[in-house]
C-alpha cells in the first residue's frame, strides 16, 4: 500500500513539472497570474488574512508539502484541465463539480440573473468571498442587494432632508424652538424624532416623491413638538410653581440637553436639596451619575440601648425631575418610612435568630436573659455606630456566637461533669425505661438440642397478639419470618442488611442486634440465650434480656445458662419461670472412628476452618455427592446447600460449626474431623458446650430415631467422647455491655475529642457499671475504628462506621471500606460496583474466595444503606449482584473441580496446605531476598 501511494505521488510531481515546463511546484506556483491564484485558494477553501500574491503563494506551497495525495490531485487537476470561474452557460460545460467548488463563479452566476451595477457586484463579491460554498444562495445575495440599495437611498434622503435615520427606521433631526417665559424669551435647538417609518416600498418609489412625503412627516413632528412645548410652558407661566422660582425655571430650561424630554429636564443638585430641605430639614441629599439619594437619621431601642442610624431612599433622576416639573407632592417621607420599616423587620429577625442560637447553645445552663442581651448589644452597637446603617452583618453574628461560646465553655464543662455523675448510664438496666415499666415475666425454656424448646417458644409467639423473634443469625431470622408468615401472621423481617416491611405487621422477626427497645409487645422470644457468654456478641443477648419491651419474655437455651439467667432476673427484680425440656430421641457416641471411605449417607462431617472444609470436600467428592456449609458463605448459599442435603441431592454435608445453630437438617451422624479449633486468639481443644451443641444436630426429631456422634480418627474420637460426657460449666456473671451511641457521645464530650478509637478505648478500659456487667470485648471494633479515624467525619458517623460488619482481615474488604469512607467524607453518593461477567463456576480457590468477599462487600453495603440511606442508594443493584454471586458460588460448590494454586507459579496445591505459595517459590524467595524485604499492601493507608 505504501509503495502504491509513493508511486502515485511521483506521478503527480511529474505532471506538475510538465505543466510548469520542468520547474518544481514551489518554483512554478510563483509564475501563476493573480486571478488563477485566487481561484485556486478559493477552490481549496483556504482562509488567508489577505489575498496578496506572496501570501497566496506561501499558503499554496505549505498545502502542497503538508497535505496528502487527494489535495495534490485536486491542484494538479485544476491547473492541467484549466478550470476557472466564468459566466453563464459557458460555465456549465465544465461540469457540476467545478461549479460547486468555484465560489466566485457561483456568485457571478447568481448575480447574472439579477440587475446590478459593477459597484454592487464588487461589494457582493467582497461580502461573500469568505463564506462557505453552501452558504452562498440566491436569497442571501438578493437580500444583500436589497440592503445595499436601501442604505444608498437612505444616505441620499438624509442629505436632502438634513436628518438621520435610526436602526428602528425613525427620522431624527434638530429644530430651533422659542421658549416664551414670564420675564424672558430664548430659542433653543431640540431633537425631534418621528415614529417608525415604513421603508418596505422605498426602493420602488421615486426619490422626489419620497422626499416630499418625509418633509410632510418632518413638519408634522415639529408641529407636535411645538404643541408639547406650548402646553409645558403654559403650565409654568399661568401659575406659580410650587418648587421652582422663575429664575430657576429659566436656568434649568436654558441649560437642558437637546435630546432631553421636557419633563425630564435636569435640575441642579442645589435646587433639589433646597426643595427637600423645605419638606424636612433632617434630609441629607447626595447624587450619583443616574440617581439622587436622600437620607434621614432614625433610631431604635435595642434591649434598652438606643441605636442611631440612617435610612436612605434612591430615585432615578428622570423620575424625580418629572415629579418636580409637574409640581406634585414628592413621596420621600412615605418611602423613607417604608424602607425604615423593612430595615427594622429584617434587623429584628436577625437579632431573634442569634438570640435563639445563644439560647440553644446555653439550653442546659441557667443563664439570665439580660446576659444574652448584653452580649448582643456589646457587638452590635459599635458596628451600627460606625456604619450608620441598621444592618446586622453575618460577621457580627459569628463574633457574638464565638465569644458567647467561649463564655459558656467552662460552664458547660462543669455542667457536663455534674451531668455525668447524675446520669443513669452506669445503671445499665435503666437505659431501657420501657422494659422497666412493663413488669415483665421471664420464661426460660431450658434443655438440650432437639428437645422442642424453640418450637414451643415460637408457638407461643405465633399465638400472641404482638411479638418479637430475636434470632442469633440472619438465616434463623429469615426462617422465623417465613414460618410466621406461613401461619397467616402479619410479620416484618429486619436484619442488618435487609428489611421486608409489612405495614400491617403485628410481629417482627429480626437478628438480635436489631432489637427495638422503644415499642412494647406481648411476647418476645430470645433464641439461644447461652450466647450471652460469647466473647464478641454476648452483649446483644444481654441487651435483649434486660431491655426487651415485652410483657412476656421467652428465653431458649442450654442448661449451663440457667444460673446466669436466675441471677440477672433477681438483679432486675423480675419473675422467672423455668420450663425444662428433654431431648426427644437418643444421641449415642460411636465406639470407633469412621474411615472417610466408609461414611454413610446423611452424615455431617464437621471441621473448623474454610480450608479444612474445602479440603474434605475435595477428598470426599471422589466418592460421594457433597454439600458444604461454612461461615464465609452467605446465608442464601448456606440455605441452598442445606436444601440439597435435606432433599437427598447430596449424601454428605461438610461443615464448620456454623451448623451448630440455625440449620434443621436430617443428619443421622455427626463426625468431627478435628478435636481442636482456632478461636481468634489461640488454638485449643473443643469445649464441652461446643461439642454438645454441634453433636445435638444429629438425629433430629421427626427425621431419625437415633443420632450418632463420632470422629474421623482415634485421637479426635477420644477427645470428643470425653467432652460429650463432661458436665457443662455454668455461665458465670458478669455479662458484657457494648458501647452505645449515648456512651460514645457522652465520653466524647467529657474527653473533648471526636477520635472514636480514643473514646472506645476509654470505654473498654474505664467504664464501670452498677450490677453484673462489664464492658464488652471490642477488639474488632477498635481495628475498624482505627481506619475510620483516618478520615474527617462527625462523631456519630464514626461510631456507626466502627460498628459496620467490615471483615478487614480480607484485604479486598478493607480496600472497599476505605473507598466507601472516602466518598462519605467527600459528601458524595457511594456507588455499588457490581462484578463483571462471571464464569459458570470457580475454577480455583482464589476465584471462589473472591466471590465470597464480593458477597461480604454487599452485606457491608446493605448494612451501611440503613445507616446512611441518602449516600448508599444502589441497594437494588447490590441485591441483584448478590443473587448472581450466590448462584456462582453455589454452582462452584456443586462442581467440586476448583483447585488451590500457588499464587506465584500456579502449581496445584492440596487444600490442606496452609500457605498461598508453594515450598519451591518460598525457598526461591528466601534465596533471592535482599536487605529490603518489605512489600506493599492494603495496610498502607492514606495520609492523615
Amino acid at each position: 500500500m505504501a509503495k502504491k501511494k509513493k508511486k502515485y505521488l511521483i506521478k503527480l510531481n511529474n505532471k506538475i513539472r510538465n505543466y510548469f515546463h520542468g520547474l518544481s511546484f514551489d518554483e512554478g506556483i510563483a509564475t501563476i497570474d493573480e486571478d488563477k491564484l485566487i481561484e485556486l485558494v478559493m477552490l481549496l477553501e483556504l482562509e488567508l488574512p489577505s489575498h496578496e500574491h506572496d501570501d497566496m503563494v506561501r499558503a499554496l506551497r505549505r498545502v502542497w508539502s503538508e497535505e496528502g495525495a487527494g489535495t495534490r490531485e485536486l491542484i494538479v487537476s485544476y491547473l492541467t484541465k484549466g478550470y476557472k470561474a466564468i459566466h453563464g452557460a459557458s460555465r456549465s460545460k465544465h461540469g457540476d463539480d467545478t461549479e460547486a467548488s468555484d465560489k466566485v463563479g457561483k456568485i457571478l452566476s447568481i448575480l447574472s440573473t439579477m440587475e446590478h451595477t459593477t459597484q454592487e457586484e464588487n461589494i457582493i463579491l467582497e461580502a461573500f468571498i469568505d463564506a462557505k460554498h453552501s452558504k452562498i444562495t440566491p436569497d442571501k445575495i438578493r437580500n444583500k442587494l436589497h440592503y445595499l440599495r436601501i442604505k444608498n437611498r437612505l444616505y441620499t434622503l438624509e442629505k436632502a432632508l438634513d436628518a438621520t435615520f435610526t436602526t428602528n427606521n425613525e427620522m431624527e433631526f434638530y429644530h430651533r424652538f422659542t421658549f416664551i417665559l414670564k420675564e424672558v424669551d430664548f430659542s433653543k435647538l431640540l431633537l425631534c424624532k418621528t415614529a417608525s417609518l415604513d421603508m418596505d416600498g422605498m426602493p420602488d418609489s421615486d426619490d422626489e416623491k419620497i422626499i416630499e412625503e418625509l418633509r410632510l412627516t418632518k413638519e408634522e413632528t415639529i408641529t407636535h413638538k411645538q404643541e408639547e412645548l406650548t402646553a409645558f410652558l403654559t403650565q409654568l407661566n399661568e401659575q406659580e410653581h410650587p418648587y421652582l422660582s422663575d429664575d430657576e425655571v429659566f436656568k434649568s430650561l436654558k441649560s437642558m440637553p437637546t435630546d432631553s424630554p421636557l419633563l425630564h429636564t435636569p435640575i441642579s443638585l442645589g435646587i433639589v436639596e433646597k426643595i427637600l430641605t423645605n419638606i424636612s430639614d433632617k434630609y441629607e441629599v447626595f447624587e450619583s451619575t443616574d440617581h439622587i439619594m436622600i437620607e434621614k437619621e432614625k433610631n431604635h431601642d435595642l434591649f434598652g440601648t438606643i441605636l442611631y442610624y440612617k435610612t436612605s431612599v434612591s430615585y432615578e433622576k428622570p423620575y424625580l425631575y418629572n415629579l418636580i416639573w409637574k409640581g406634585v407632592e414628592l413621596p420621600v417621607k412615605e418611602d423613607i418610612n417604608r424602607v425604615n420599616d423593612d430595615l427594622l423587620a429584617h434587623f429584628r429577625v436577625a437579632i431573634d435568630d442569634v438570640l435563639d442560637e445563644m439560647e440553644e447553645m446555653s439550653a442546659k445552663l441557667d443563664i439570665p436573659e439580660d446576659t444574652l442581651h448584653e452580649f448582643i448589644v456589646r457587638f452590635v452597637e459599635p458596628q451600627i455606630r460606625a456604619s450608620t446603617t441598621l444592618k446586622f452583618k453575618e460577621k457580627s453574628k459569628r463574633r457574638i456566637l464565638f465569644h458567647f461560646g467561649e463564655y459558656i465553655k467552662p460552664l458547660l464543662e462543669k455542667q457536663k461533669r455534674e451531668e455525668l455523675l447524675a446520669k443513669t448510664i452506669r445503671d445499665f438496666k435503666n437505659l431501657f425505661p420501657l422494659a422497666r415499666q412493663l413488669k415483665r415475666k421471664i420464661v426460660f425454656h431450658v434443655g438440650p438440642t432437639n428437645s422442642g424448646k424453640t418450637y414451643a417458644a415460637l408457638k407461643a409467639l405465633e399465638a400472641a397478639t404482638t411479638g418479637y423473634y430475636l434470632a442469633p443469625l440472619r438465616l434463623l431470622a429469615l426462617e422465623g419470618y417465613e414460618n410466621l408468615k406461613k401461619e397467616g401472621v402479619h410479620v416484618s423481617l429486619i436484619t442488618g442488611e435487609e428489611e421486608i416491611i409489612d405495614e400491617e405487621s403485628t410481629h417482627i422477626s429480626s437478628t438480635i442486634e436489631m432489637m427495638n427497645s422503644s415499642v412494647d409487645v406481648d411476647v418476645c422470644v430470645i433464641d439461644e440465650i447461652q450466647m450471652i457468654s460469647d466473647r464478641d456478641r454476648g452483649w446483644a443477648w444481654a441487651n435483649a434480656l434486660i431491655g426487651a419491651p415485652a410483657k412476656k419474655v421467652i428465653l431458649t437455651g442450654s442448661s449451663n445458662a440457667l444460673p446466669a439467667v436466675k441471677e440477672l432476673c433477681e438483679y432486675l427484680g423480675e419473675d422467672l419461670e423455668i420450663v425444662a425440656f428433654e431431648r426427644k430421641n437418643e444421641l449415642q457416641m460411636m465406639k470407633y472412628p469412621v474411615s472417610m471411605r466408609k461414611i454413610a449417607p446423611q452424615t455431617a462431617v464437621v471441621a473448623f476452618s474454610r480450608r479444612d472444609v474445602l479440603s474434605l470436600k475435595q477428598q470426599l467428592s471422589e466418592k460421594y455427592r457433597v454439600s458444604v456449609v461454612y461461615g464465609n458463605l452467605s446465608p442464601e448459599v448456606r440455605r441452598e446447600e442445606a436444601r440439597r442435603f435435606r432433599e437427598g441431592e447430596s449424601e454428605i454435608l461438610v461443615a464448620t460449626d456454623a451448623i451448630a445453630m440455625g440449620l434443621n437438617l436430617p443428619i443421622k451422624t455427626i463426625l468431627f474431623a478435628k478435636d481442636n479449633k482456632f478461636d481468634g486468639l489461640r488454638r485449643r481443644e473443643l469445649l464441652p458446650t461446643e461439642v454438645v451443641q454441634i453433636a445435638g444436630r444429629a438425629g433430629r426429631y421427626g427425621f431419625e430415631e437415633k443420632g450418632y456422634v463420632g470422629a474421623l480418627d482415634e485421637n479426635a474420637l477420644q477427645t470428643i467422647d470425653q467432652a460429650f460426657h463432661s458436665p457443662l460449666p455454668d455461665i458465670a456473671l458478669p455479662v458484657s455491655v457494648m458501647a452505645s451511641l449515648e456512651h460514645v457521645m457522652l465520653i466524647g464530650e467529657i474527653l473533648e475529642t471526636e477520635n472514636i478509637t480514643t473514646i472506645l478505648g476509654f470505654f473498654a478500659d474505664n467504664m464501670e457499671f452498677d450490677g453484673p456487667f462489664i464492658a464488652a470485648n471490642i477488639d474488632s471494633m477498635l481495628e475498624i475504628a482505627a481506619i475510620v479515624d483516618e478520615y474527617t467525619l462527625d462523631l456519630k458517623t464514626r461510631f456507626y462506621l466502627s460498628c459496620a460488619p467490615a471483615s478487614i482481615s480480607s484485604p479486598y474488604i478493607e480496600s472497599v471500606f476505605h473507598r466507601y469512607i472516602r466518598q462519605i467524607e467527600a459528601g458524595g453518593k457511594v456507588l455499588y460496583i457490581p462484578p463483571r461477567d462471571l464464569p459458570a463456576f470457580a475454577q480455583t480457590n482464589d476465584m471462589l474466595l473472591n466471590a465470597e468477599d464480593r458477597v461480604r462487600e454487599i452485606s457491608l453495603y446493605l448494612w451501611l444503606s440503613f445507616k446512611f440511606p441518602d449516600i448508599f442508594q444502589d441497594v437494588n443493584k447490590a441485591l441483584q449482584a448478590r443473587v448472581r454471586l450466590n448462584n456462582f458460588i453455589e454452582n462452584s460448590l456443586r462442581q467440586g473441580h476448583f483447585t488451590k494454586k500457588c499464587r506465584r507459579c500456579g502449581k496445584v496445591l492440596d487444600f490442606s496446605y496452609r500457605f498461598s505459595i508453594c515450598d519451591a517459590c518460598h525457598n526461591k524467595n528466601k534465596r533471592g531476598s535482599g536487605s529490603n524485604g518489605s512489600r506493599g499492601g492494603y495496610r498502607g493507608r492514606r495520609r492523615k
